[in-house]
């Protein structure tokens, strides 16, 4: 299947909207250390934001996965990722593939992987976000 870039001419006119071939997000994750780095705890935390459809979740989530005995640990692995978009449908399209992803390992939880994914990738703008997180810190 080939890879796709963007969706639209318009929304890459709008939106800026891009997206990460998934070697690319591969290669950028391999560049995190792996010995006692991001990939070497499952508490790790991550924000993406500019999330898109996933690309960089769900290379994320798989490889926190890697460290998952059961799926009490798939739904820590799934709290310690966020993702914020400003288009609503790659918001959808995030959580959707996030929870076939947990759904494909474990048969239990999925309720609460499925709210776990409503409450950690939302949508909106980022920029706007951070700022009004920056004003509450002060």
């Amino acid at each position: 299947m080939k890879e796709r870039f963007i969706k639209s001419k318009e929304r890459v006119k709008k939106y800026g909207e891009v997206y990460t071939p998934d070697w690319l997000v591969k290669d950028m994750c391999d560049m995190l250390s792996k010995e006692g780095g991001a990939w070497s705890r499952l508490d790790e935390t991550f924000l993406e934001p500019a999330c898109g459809t996933g690309n960089f979740l769900v290379e994320i989530l798989e490889r926190k996965f890697h460290l998952c005995k059961d799926y009490k640990d798939g739904l820590k692995a799934l709290s310690t990722i966020w993702g914020i978009d400003i288009l609503p449908d790659n918001v959808q399209e995030s959580r959707t593939r996030m929870l076939n992803m947990y759904k494909e390992r474990y048969s239990d939880g999925i309720n609460e992987a499925a709210r776990i994914l409503e409450e950690n990738i939302i949508c909106g703008d980022s920029l706007k976000i951070m700022k009004q997180w920056a004003d509450e810190e002060e």
